[in-house]
């Protein structure tokens, strides 16, 4: 076969392989995300630390956990700051139903402590973690308008 020959069946070969797939059809659109209010709504805000529990094996002290009052826990969509994980920019969070009283239990709280908490069933619990950073987990329960975070055996009562 000479070149001049194979020219004409070379743009026969492609005319035909562009053609055969003529009947497959056409690229649908990629679904677009959608756009709705976060279903976690309630967990994201700057919370404030408004009072304090000690558990049974707490690391310090009444007086320097009443030091963290007044200070604030930031959860956004996207991250989450606090005065003991640090700041996380891309977080990935998980969520369960917990009971308060398995809470409660969990921290080593006493009974009437457990009471003072002044969360309201169901609370949820977040669990918040910043992949391979250095930034710890925070752990976050939510219920009743309140937040709870457990650290060192001292838990902080957060409000909004």
């Amino acid at each position: 076969m000479t070149p001049a020959a194979s020219i004409p069946r070379a743009i026969v070969l492609l005319v035909w392989a562009h053609a055969g797939c003529a009947w497959l059809p056409p690229d649908s659109q990629p679904a677009r995300p959608t756009t709705g209010p976060d279903p976690d709504a309630e967990l994201l805000r700057a919370w404030k630390i408004v009072d304090h529990v000690l558990g049974a094996r707490a690391l310090i002290s009444d007086y320097d956990a009443a030091g963290f009052h007044g200070r604030t826990v930031v959860i956004t969509a996207t991250g989450y700051s606090s005065p003991w994980s640090g700041h996380c920019d891309r977080a990935a969070r998980e969520k369960a139903l917990r009971p308060l009283a398995g809470i409660a239990a969990e921290h080593d709280l006493a009974g009437d402590d457990g009471a003072r908490l002044g969360l309201a069933e169901p609370v949820v619990e977040y669990r918040l973690s910043c992949g391979l950073d250095r930034t710890l987990p925070l752990t976050f329960y939510v219920g009743g308008g309140r937040a709870l975070t457990c650290w060192s055996g001292v838990c902080y009562l957060l409000s909004k």
